[in-house]
């Protein structure tokens, strides 16, 4: 049997094995014989053109539902150059090898399965609450080319109806047009209300809940926040307000999208809060366990007392406004800002300022110091009785403590306490700072204690190797400045006195 096939004009096509050394079929460009269907091969000798029966069969011209205007004709893109040059695909938007069926008016062009997507004959009289125009069933969909808007999976004819809009690109399958979604809902995790929203076009967001990307789905956003977006699947992933589950059990906590389940962690993982490990009784998150999206359930772990911390703070460091304390991963323009305190980055959970420009961040562990911030003449900003070793990066890479220049005296800070500002590069010596020379303590009431520089004189004549303080009996930097009675020979380190130094 022989054919005219319109690819290949000048001869005729017959229905045989490939010849030796056959080129791939320019429709398909899959190997001549692979695809288990005869092949019609050029009939002329020397010629090595040959095409699948099954593509042969194609027809040469269809009337797609995505192209309503003109009809659509099977032939080579124009943009053709060898067999590694792609097209683009008006319907489902990927790249392609091989034929298409294109527009001769129009720039438009369907790969060889979007050309045989049809209506089916119900149509839909209601619209969905989400969509403006009518959906239509869809019948003969190609599988792993469009995703359902609703749960993002892939959408086909088989098991499952697949409804959708031809101008929009807009699919859902049968069960998810039936669910009922929320057009506005109030979340755990998020202080203002969510809208179910369309992505924009070509628009990647990442769920704040699952960390994952998503495009061309429906998703909540927030009015308020424009930055902020959860995917349908977490946003509707809340426990009952009727739930039968002990709230230790199984909790919802305002710094994870997912509700948290706990259990008895046999694998030290890092506490997301405060990235020390996790053993025995742990919160975490089993979203996905059950399906393989195990995105949470590899990291998203916490230690019970750890969620046990307030929402808000007021904090001495920072007087002025509340802290709050929040996730900086959703935070792209704080993520990588260090803390006011202690100076390190802050890369997960921190207390921070929400008010209108201001940076404040503090640490967790930061925000349990006990010692009050200093108000100092010299200085418009607080300043705090710091470890100056404790000022190191969080890429482990020390900040060389003679880096630190004295704001008074400006020679090189070589002790291990200072005060530092909050919010600036501002920093004193101990005995440049704002310390009275007179002081009483309740642990020496008897006589006053003087400022007086440390090794003591008779430290110096008794070549001692081990400097005490009296108030708290532990050893002290001989190099930091004292506070001392010279009748009693009473030491007290500078920490131990703090409070009387305010």
């Amino acid at each position: 049997m022989e054919i005219k096939y319109f690819d290949h004009p000048h001869h005729l096509l017959s229905l045989s094995k490939p010849k030796y050394g056959s080129k791939d079929c320019p429709v398909c460009f899959k190997r001549l014989g692979s695809i288990g269907t005869q092949t019609y091969n050029c009939s002329a000798d020397g010629c090595r053109y040959g095409v699948h029966e099954s593509c042969a069969k194609l027809p040469q011209e269809v009337q797609s539902p995505f192209h309503p205007p003109h009809p659509l004709t099977l032939q080579r893109h124009r943009l053709y150059v060898d067999k590694y040059s792609f097209f683009r695909c008006g319907g489902c938007n990927k790249n392609w090898l091989g034929f298409a069926y294109r527009c001769n008016d129009c720039n438009f062009q369907l790969d060889r399965e979007c050309a045989f997507m049809r209506q089916g004959k119900e149509q839909l009289d209601k619209k969905h609450p989400n969509h403006n125009h009518p959906l239509a069933l869809f019948e003969k969909v190609p599988t792993e080319r469009y995703k359902c808007v609703v749960c993002g999976k892939a959408c086909s004819s088989d098991p499952d109806p697949t409804y959708g809009c031809w101008e929009c690109r807009l699919f859902i399958h049968g069960p998810c047009f039936e669910r009922k979604l929320p057009p506005e809902m109030h979340h755990f995790y998020h202080p203002h209300p969510l809208t179910l929203s369309a992505t924009p076009a070509h628009l990647h967001i990442t769920c704040e809940a699952c960390y994952q990307e998503f495009a061309w789905v429906w998703y909540y956003s927030c009015k308020h926040c424009h930055d902020f977006g959860m995917d349908i699947g977490c946003t509707l992933l809340v426990l009952p307000t009727s739930t039968s589950i002990k709230s230790e059990t199984q909790i919802q906590h305002f710094l994870h999208g997912h509700p948290l389940s706990l259990r008895n962690n046999q694998e030290v993982r890092p506490c997301r809060l405060c990235e020390k490990g996790c053993t025995g009784p742990t919160y975490v998150c089993d979203y996905g366990r059950d399906n393989n999206y195990r995105t949470c359930s590899k990291y998203i772990y916490f230690h019970k007392s750890c969620l046990e911390l307030p929402q808000q703070i007021c904090h001495p460091f920072h007087q002025y406004h509340l802290l709050t304390l929040l996730d900086l991963s959703h935070y792209s323009s704080r993520r990588y800002r260090k803390c006011n305190s202690c100076r390190k980055h802050a890369f997960f959970i921190a207390y921070i300022c929400e008010s209108y420009n201001c940076d404040f961040i503090l640490h967790v562990e930061c925000s349990t110091v006990v010692m009050p911030p200093i108000t100092y003449q010299g200085h418009s900003h607080l300043l705090q009785f710091g470890d100056l070793q404790k000022f190191r990066d969080a890429d482990k890479i020390v900040i060389e403590i003679n880096l630190l220049e004295c704001s008074a005296c400006k020679s090189n800070i070589s002790e291990s306490y200072a005060f530092t500002c909050l919010y600036c590069d501002f920093n004193l010596h101990l005995h440049c700072g704002p310390l009275p020379y007179t002081i009483k303590h309740k642990d020496h009431i008897i006589h006053p204690l003087f400022l007086t520089n440390s090794p003591l004189q008779e430290e110096v004549e008794d070549e001692t190797d081990e400097f005490y303080c009296h108030a708290c009996e532990e050893e002290r930097d001989p190099l930091l400045p004292v506070y001392y009675c010279a009748e009693c020979q009473f030491v007290a380190e500078f920490k131990c006195v703090f409070s009387q130094v305010r």
